[in-house]
C-alpha cells in the first residue's frame, strides 16, 4: 500500500517558504477547514505536508501557526485545541511514531472521534524509512490516505481514498466534496 513517507514530505518542505493558500489564518471564505492533529517533532513533515496539499480546496489549521495559542501548554492549551477541533469541518491526523506516542495526539484523536464522527476524521499515514506503517489499532477505525507517487495513472488522483474495510473510495477531492456536502 502506497503510504507517504517522511522522505517524500521532507522533499517537500523547501517549497514551504513561499506563502501557501491552505494555511489557515482565517475561517472566511474556506470551503473545507481541516485540524491537523500531528507531533510538533514533525514540523518538516508538516510543511511538507501543507505544501503538497496546496491548491487542493482546504484550508490547514496547525496550532503552532495559531497567534493566540498560550506558548507554554496549560489547561488554556487543551481548552483551546478542543475548540479548534469542534470548529474545524475536518480532523486529519499526521500519523507519524513520534505523533502517535506523543500526548496530545492520541486525546486529540479522542475529541475528534467523539466531536466528529469517524466520517469527518482522515488517518494520513507515514511510512517509516522500510517503507512500513505500523500505526495502531484504533486508527483502523478511520478513513485513511494513500499516495501513488511513481508509475501513477495520470487520469486518476494521486491521493486516493481507503476505507476502514482498505477498499478505494475515489480521490482526496471526492472526499472533500463529500465533506462539503454533509455540512
Amino acid at each position: 500500500m502506497p503510504f507517504l513517507t517522511e522522505q517524500e514530505l521532507r522533499e517537500r518542505r523547501p517549497t514551504f517558504g513561499r506563502r501557501f493558500n491552505n494555511i489557515l489564518s482565517e475561517e472566511r471564505g474556506a470551503e473545507v477547514t481541516v485540524f491537523l492533529s500531528h507531533s510538533h517533532h514533525d514540523r518538516g513533515l508538516v510543511e511538507g505536508l501543507i505544501a503538497l496539499l496546496d491548491g487542493l480546496g482546504i484550508k490547514i489549521y496547525v496550532d503552532w501557526n495559531d497567534t493566540e495559542m498560550p506558548r507554554v501548554t496549560n489547561r488554556e492549551t487543551a481548552e483551546k485545541i478542543k475548540e479548534q477541533i469542534k470548529r474545524k469541518m475536518l480532523f486529519m491526523i499526521l500519523a507519524t511514531d513520534r505523533a502517535l506516542n506523543s500526548k496530545w495526539v492520541p486525546w486529540e484523536v479522542g475529541i475528534g472521534d467523539q466531536v466528529k464522527g469517524e466520517e469527518f476524521i482522515l488517518l494520513i499515514p507515514v511510512a517509516d524509512p522500510s517503507g512500513r506503517f505500523p500505526g495502531n489499532e484504533y486508527l483502523q477505525l478511520y478513513n485513511h490516505m494513500t499516495f501513488e507517487n511513481q508509475g501513477v495513472d495520470w487520469s486518476r488522483s494521486r491521493f486516493r481514498i481507503l476505507s476502514r474495510k482498505e477498499e478505494d473510495t475515489g480521490s482526496f477531492g471526492d472526499f472533500l466534496r463529500g465533506i462539503k456536502t454533509k455540512r
